[in-house]
């Protein structure tokens, strides 16, 4: 089993500003983890807004969703099959 950690995500607001979030817009975060960068974008995000969150490991997806799922905008998360 996984541990969680407390994790700081890597270049954060570099990530979110290159980015260019729109309120309305989809992404994608292909290496979800702990959901650091997912945290911050939905913060810009708007209701119409969607977040597809995508991690290899199910315990990272367990925990960004307990962590995330209440935050505005929509978040959907999936494991990674390889």
């Amino acid at each position: 089993m996984t541990e969680i950690t407390t994790h700081r995500p890597v270049l954060l607001e570099e990530a979110v500003t290159a980015l260019n979030i729109t309120a309305e817009g989809i992404y994608i975060d292909g290496t979800f983890g702990r959901g650091g960068h997912s945290r911050r974008i939905l913060k810009v995000l708007g209701e119409r807004g969607r977040l597809i969150g995508i991690d290899k490991d199910p315990q990272a997806i367990v925990h960004g969703r307990e962590q995330l799922g209440g935050m505005h905008g929509s978040l959907s998360c999936s494991r990674a099959l390889r």
